[in-house]
């Protein structure tokens, strides 16, 4: 396994070591590597949604009735907030 150095401002080394200190995982390198690991995976997941969305076919115009939906959706969640 390769290394690389790092330098963190003090808050998010602070933030790191109790990420180590309440026992999920082994050190910082562990905790790094988990992130990064999920930032590749959560990526891996926007582009097949992409390939996804792009393989469906042409774009339709949504409705009023759609938009309708994606705002009563977004209102639910800011009064859920």
């Amino acid at each position: 396994m390769s290394t690389i150095p790092i330098e963190l401002p003090s808050d998010l080394l602070d933030f790191v070591e109790a990420k180590v200190g309440d026992g999920r995982f082994a050190s910082a390198s562990a905790y790094l590597v988990a992130l990064v690991d999920a930032a590749q995976k959560n990526r891996s997941a926007i582009e097949t949604a992409l390939i996804e969305g792009i393989e469906s076919g042409p774009a339709e115009e949504w409705t009023s009735q759609e938009w309708q939906a994606i705002r009563n959706r977004v209102a639910r969640r800011h009064e859920q907030g």
